[in-house]
């Protein structure tokens, strides 16, 4: 088995198969290297997926080397991608061209990945990463808020950061990411898989990604604690797995974790996206696209809502001060009723008045 091909399989245990097709049977040997030689290509194009298309726009300094990014398209909130683990931007690369006609859109190369050679001082772990992305943001001149987009692991970071940061986010979309919970409850309900994807992890994985993988459960426990931001979400999940995935309870257990994404992320529904594997936003690009603009545009009729309340309570605080400035004046001062035989209605200082009897 090759390096690229024990990676996929790595990828596939721990965050869902990228195609649905079987392994190619050894036994079939009259068509067995035609069909290894295909597996490996589609293989190969996977993990290169969207390799063109995405140019570095600017970049951050970091220890021994930048951190670069895409920014492209106008428009707010800005729209930020989160990969998953292993991947660089290019996966994001037939998301990004659609939404760039509409929005300001952000993407980056985590350290490690792609042409990020840098790194900064932080932990490989969730909140360390959403930390790490917010500094990135800043440097760049992105203004919040955001509508944070997150793929796989790449999901669990920006669901950190929605927690970390919840006065920066607008909105959430989440595309097949990975739960919180997910190693641990696959080390409990599907260990031999999960002890598979350990060993072969120390073998395949290198540098950050090894690191990221090794620190996907660092911190999530306390994320509980923080403040959920109430903003529109969407969470999409893939249909398609593995006949191994199926048989060995592994699918079971990841539609089990899906409805808990809703309390934590404040989402109504889950969004199975029919045909689609784990890179949802390959298979079924329209689809993320269509997720991301109706979080959108939620967010534009939401603002809309709040500066109406927000001028409706102005205009009636405007009213009530009025009312009050009325209630409060004082009354003018009533003027005397004139006297007989003055002038001015009042008897001379010191004189008795003199009224004549009735004739």
């Amino acid at each position: 088995m090759t390096f690229v091909s024990r990676r996929h399989r790595a990828l596939a245990a721990l965050f869902g198969n990228v195609s649905a097709r079987p392994a190619p049977r050894r036994d079939a040997q009259n068509r067995s290297g035609r069909t290894v030689g295909l597996a490996l290509a589609s293989v190969g194009a996977l993990l290169m997926a969207g390799c063109g298309g995405m140019p570095t726009t600017g970049s951050m300094r970091g220890i021994n080397g930048p951190i670069v990014y895409t920014q492209l398209g106008q428009g707010a909130p800005t729209v930020v991608l989160q990969s998953g683990l292993g991947d660089a931007r290019a996966p994001w690369a037939p998301v990004m061209q659609q939404l760039r006609e509409r929005h300001a859109v952000f993407a980056y190369d985590r350290p490690g990945y792609g042409d990020s050679t840098g790194f900064t001082p932080v932990p490989r772990n969730p909140c360390g990463i959403a930390t790490e992305l917010h500094e990135l943001l800043k440097s760049a001149g992105v203004k919040p808020p955001y509508l944070l987009v997150g793929h796989s692991i790449g999901g669990l970071y920006q669901y950190a950061y929605s927690r970390l940061y919840p006065d920066e986010v607008a909105g959430l979309v989440l595309v097949d990411a990975t739960h919180p919970l997910h190693l641990r409850r696959m080390q409990v309900e599907v260990p031999v898989m999960a002890s598979m994807l350990e060993n072969m992890s120390k073998r395949v994985f290198s540098g950050m990604m090894q690191t990221e993988f090794n620190l996907q459960t660092e911190c999530v426990d306390a994320l509980l604690q923080k403040p959920r931001p109430d903003v529109p979400v969407r969470v999409l999940t893939r249909t398609v797995y593995s006949p191994v995935e199926q048989a060995s309870g592994f699918e079971a257990m990841v539609h089990a974790l899906e409805p808990n994404w809703l309390p934590l992320v404040g989402g109504r529904e889950i969004e199975p996206v029919s045909g689609a594997g784990h890179y949802i936003q390959r298979d079924s690009p329209a689809r993320v696209v269509q997720a991301i603009d109706a979080v959108a545009d939620e967010i534009k009729i939401r603002a809309a809502a709040r500066a109406g309340a927000a001028a409706a309570a102005s205009a009636a605080s405007a009213a009530a001060s009025a009312q009050t400035t009325l209630a409060t004046a004082p009354a003018p001062a009533a003027s005397a009723a004139p006297t007989a035989g003055s002038g001015t209605g009042a008897a001379p200082r010191g004189a008795s008045a003199v009224v004549a009897p009735p004739r």
